[in-house]
């Protein structure tokens, strides 16, 4: 069985990264993991977005491969695979360990979840191409430390530290390469996962977002031909608690709004400006009655207009455009029951290169729901469950 938990970083894509002004790097989106304990090569999913319809392979990749939490891919410009990532690891073109790619995440998950496969954290890793030269990119990746151990109100384990590697394409005969490896961008604690990237308003610089624990607080860390920069901390809206995990986090293809929701705090809407990173106007919309199960997914429209929030056995519309965002709710779906072979419940959601938006399961199925018209209002943005 293949787990086909969509954490694309790479396109609102994929479930972690938003590269809309950058051509065809979010066309290929590596999902799945390997359930062999024998095979010397692990099972992976391939779509391959280049063509129309977009086409779905299985992959021989590294052994006791999992994306089953962190999920990031990368493409070149006319979009064909560079790398992937499992917040573990970085895998090349040719599906073997980047050179110097291995250990990327010193601590509990290297210690603990990498030899079983991956990082549990959703959006726990990203990836983005770097302004500093056509053969340089980023990736980006959370630790996960006890700051709380202690403590006996909070979760003992959160993030400690935003990681970087700096990978050169031009090595290893252009397979790449890490250059700078664990490389701290912020020290400090963060909520359980949720790394997301936009581009700068001015088309070429970069901001890496990722929330705070236990705060109503954002690091931005802005990426220039420079490299990394030091981080900026903006706060604004709703205070989360200790239940931050669970989550998806997103921006508008247009980059003006940023979207952070769960069953305990909700779902929370900010406008961003992509020159100077502020969040402004937020909106706290309250889900805790209807998303229960650590289940919470949310994607924008391709024009930016529509919100969808899978809330587990229901899909929701917003109009983000509208004058009264929480009163433009609709709903669109609710589950219809199906096991393949287990519930095909509603969980994240991912704008695809084709238009579409793609939505997970939360367990082990062979299936993906499909938003097939999602520019579109109400019931006519044509959603397919298994799609």
């Amino acid at each position: 069985m293949q787990y086909l938990q969509i954490l694309i970083s790479l396109g609102s894509i994929l479930l972690s990264l938003d590269l809309t002004s950058q051509n065809n790097r979010d066309y290929q989106w590596v999902i799945g993991y390997d359930t062999s304990l024998t095979d010397p090569g692990g099972d992976a999913i391939l779509l391959d977005f280049r063509e129309d319809p977009r086409h779905i392979s299985k992959i021989k990749t590294v052994h006791n491969f999992s994306m089953e939490g962190s999920n990031t891919s990368m493409s070149d410009e006319p979009g064909n695979l560079l790398f992937y990532s499992n917040g573990c690891y970085i895998v090349n073109a040719k599906h073997e360990i980047m050179e110097n790619g291995d250990s990327i995440n010193p601590g509990l998950i290297e210690d603990i979840y990498c030899p079983s496969g991956g990082s549990p954290l959703i959006q726990g890793v990203i990836a983005i191409p770097s302004p500093e030269g056509d053969s340089i990119y980023y990736v980006f990746n959370l630790d996960y430390d006890q700051p709380y151990g202690q403590n006996p109100i909070f979760y003992p384990v959160a993030p400690q530290r935003l990681f970087y590697q700096k990978i050169d394409m031009a090595k290893d005969s252009g397979f790449g390469a890490v250059v700078l490896k664990n490389q701290i961008a912020v020290l400090d604690t963060f909520a359980r996962g949720f790394i997301k990237a936009v581009q700068h308003e001015n088309g070429q610089d970069w901001w890496v977002i990722v929330p705070k624990s236990h705060s109503n607080c954002y690091f931005l860390v802005p990426v220039t031909a420079e490299g990394v920069q030091p981080a900026q901390l903006k706060c604004e809206g709703k205070v989360w608690n200790d239940q931050d995990f669970a989550t998806q986090v997103t921006f508008s293809p247009d980059s003006k709004k940023y979207i952070r929701f769960n069953a305990w705090n909700g779902l929370n809407i900010f406008d961003f400006d992509a020159a100077t990173g502020d969040l402004s106007n937020p909106i706290h919309i309250d889900f805790s009655n209807d998303t229960i199960n650590y289940i919470a997914g949310v994607a924008v429209s391709p024009n930016s207009r529509y919100l969808y929030v899978c809330a587990r056995k229901n899909i929701y519309q917003f109009d983000l455009q509208a004058s009264d965002i929480e009163a433009s709710k609709i709903k669109i779906a609710t589950w219809d029951g199906y096991f393949n072979p287990y519930a095909t419940i509603f969980y994240l959601a991912a704008l695809a290169p084709d238009g579409k938006i793609y939505i997970s399961n939360t367990s082990s199925t062979y299936n993906l729901h499909v938003i097939h018209k999602p520019n579109c209002p109400g019931l006519s943005c044509e959603l397919e469950q298994h799609g």
